[in-house]
């Protein structure tokens, strides 16, 4: 579970969750005593450590491990639920058919030594209804108490509802405000025909949570549970980012100094209006190297798109436009960074990760 949420933010279904969780963590930080137990209770519950999992998974291919989530992990995200203002109680769930083959797609689509890391070291895909978002990796900690492993945690009810690009538009859309009266219209396009589908939504969305999980594992960034770093032992990291004082900031941050604006899944909250959209992306486009706008919010997220997209993009031939539209304007098309010069220092370290992910 993100133990940080403003790091790792959950996909909110909503606004009306987001609303809900403000209001409750309002309420929760009149009692301090209250949210360090829950805090102490979640980091330290047994479902953090691979004692609990054993050691059954290890021989099972990855479309086996998509199970209803255990009843221990359920508690767990019970607890982390109310710690950080979510009002959903999961339950676990059985997986649709839908979810075997997204799985077993991605199976066919990672190459050898890729495929190999995530079969050694994600434990389970685990389903549930409730979660309160779409879905999380969550690091495991290995005997000495090192995040060696990852348990992915998907709602799979949410997942049901829409196809990829109405999903991908509807999660775009959530980093910028909706203004009364604005004829803007944003859509963000993963799929073409018959390939714009539930199952390809669902590929999208687990991939991003496997490069979450196998970012963590090969250790090109650093844990998401600690302070963000930018140093020779995480070579990812200092592709995009850099270290100014005490944070870590985007090497970008001077000519694209809207991207510290991004939020993701904030809706009426967002700081930025849809109408900014076309700055916005007419700047990540000039002065970045982040393959979205997910992917410019921290260097976890940076991680997890690049793998996502990369996978998408460079190794399925698959679009990924941002298309924005406007009453007697053109539309605007803003194409994948991997087809772009701007990213082609990144692209050679994707490459090069998924040719040897434990050396890259």
């Amino acid at each position: 579970m993100e133990t940080d949420a403003m790091k790792r933010p959950r996909a909110l279904v909503n606004g009306a969750t987001a609303t809900a969780a403000l209001l409750l963590i309002l309420a929760l930080a009149a009692c301090a005593p209250y949210k360090a137990w829950l805090k102490g209770q979640a980091e330290n519950h047994a479902t953090r450590y691979i004692a609990f999992w054993g050691e059954a998974w290890q021989s099972a291919p990855l479309t086996a491990r998509l199970a209803p989530a255990p009843p221990a992990l359920v508690e767990k995200i019970r607890l982390e639920n109310r710690l950080y203002g979510f009002p959903e109680r999961p339950e676990p769930v059985s997986p649709e058919p839908v979810f075997t083959e997204a799985v077993r797609r991605i199976g066919d689509l990672l190459p050898e030594r890729v495929r190999s890391l995530a079969e050694q070291r994600i434990i389970g895909i685990y389903l549930v209804n409730g979660l309160g978002g779409t879905g999380y990796a969550e690091a495991i900690l290995d005997a000495q108490g090192k995040e060696r492993y990852a348990v992915i945690v998907l709602d799979r009810d949410v997942l049901l509802t829409r196809r990829a690009n109405a999903w991908a538009s509807w999660k775009e859309n959530s980093f910028f405000r909706p203004e009364t009266g604005t004829e803007t219209a944003l859509e963000l396009i993963l799929e073409m025909g018959e390939e714009d589908s539930v199952v390809n939504a669902i590929v999208f969305i687990l991939l991003h949570e496997m490069g979450h999980a196998l970012g963590m594992a090969s250790g090109v960034h650093p844990s998401w549970n600690g302070p963000a770093e930018v140093s020779d032992a995480y070579p990812f990291t200092a592709l995009s980012w850099r270290r100014q004082g005490s944070d870590v900031v985007s090497r970008s941050d001077a000519t694209f100094p809207r991207r510290s604006a991004l939020k993701p899944y904030a809706f009426a909250g967002a700081t930025l209006s849809l109408d900014e959209a076309p700055d916005l992306y007419r700047a990540l486009q000039a002065h970045s190297d982040f393959p979205s706008a997910q992917a410019a919010v921290t260097l976890w997220e940076d991680f997890a798109e690049s793998f996502a997209t990369y996978l998408h993009v460079v190794r399925q031939d698959k679009p990924y436009e941002i298309r924005i539209r406007r009453p007697g304007r053109p539309e605007q098309v803003f194409p994948s960074c991997w087809r772009e010069a701007r990213c082609d220092h990144k692209k050679a370290f994707m490459r090069r990760w998924f040719e040897n992910p434990v050396s890259p």
